[in-house]
């Protein structure tokens, strides 16, 4: 019976120093160790945000605001636009697809030739021959049917109103022919394939004038 009781103890002793030894073990918490984990969080989920906001920049979709009167009446200074960015990679550009392309204005009111963003609207692809008579454009030598609402003075006057387009070029108008400097102008000239930043698709500000641009 003393040999039983005195196991027993022992036993109990072993069960306590492995309880103790547990104790010791256990990680110790830092006060504050949980407000900085959440703060690191809240940076990585930033982060992560970040950049899928620029790599959708860089290769999906822009947004774009229009400045100046060239491309009235169906676009407006302010408006604000999505530019898709992916589509016409993929497929060709299109005969009227509005383009927002990157440019150098070669003239004297340009003397830094910086470059800035241009809001037209495509009328000859590459290879056409272009010529623009009285309120009409020409495409080969057939008359072109224009479906959307655009001014149609053609004021350019002294400048040449027949043109080939340059292979892997475009040329473009504004909606408003009577103002707007683009590819009818030497300034401008023809537009680079390389140069095209994407189609206007959407139109999502003001709220009331919201629209859709679906591909012709």
């Amino acid at each position: 019976m003393e040999d039983e009781r005195r196991d027993g103890e022992t036993a109990q002793a072993v069960q306590m120093t492995a309880l103790v030894d547990d104790e010791k073990n256990k990680p110790v918490e830092v006060e504050g160790e949980p407000e900085l984990s959440a703060i690191q969080e809240w940076f990585e989920l930033i982060g992560r945000a970040g950049f899928w906001a620029l790599v959708l920049y860089l290769f999906v979709f822009q947004v774009s605001v229009v400045e100046g009167p060239s491309m009235q009446p169906n676009f407006q200074t302010a408006d604000r636009l999505v530019i898709d960015k992916l589509t016409f990679k993929f497929t060709s550009i299109r005969r009227f697809d509005v383009i927002v392309f990157q440019a150098v204005e070669n003239s004297r009111y340009q003397p830094n030739h910086e470059s800035k963003d241009y809001i037209k609207r495509v009328i000859g692809l590459p290879g056409e021959h272009v010529r623009l008579k009285g309120n009409s454009a020409y495409i080969n030598g057939t008359v072109l049917a224009e479906t959307f609402e655009f001014d149609k003075g053609f004021c350019y006057y002294g400048l040449p109103d027949e043109f080939v387009v340059p292979p892997k070029h475009y040329f473009v108008m504004g909606d408003n022919r009577g103002d707007s400097k683009d590819s009818r102008s030497p300034a401008l000239g023809f537009v680079p394939e390389s140069q095209i930043r994407g189609l206007a698709r959407l139109r999502f500000m003001p709220l009331n004038r919201w629209t859709w641009f679906a591909r012709h």
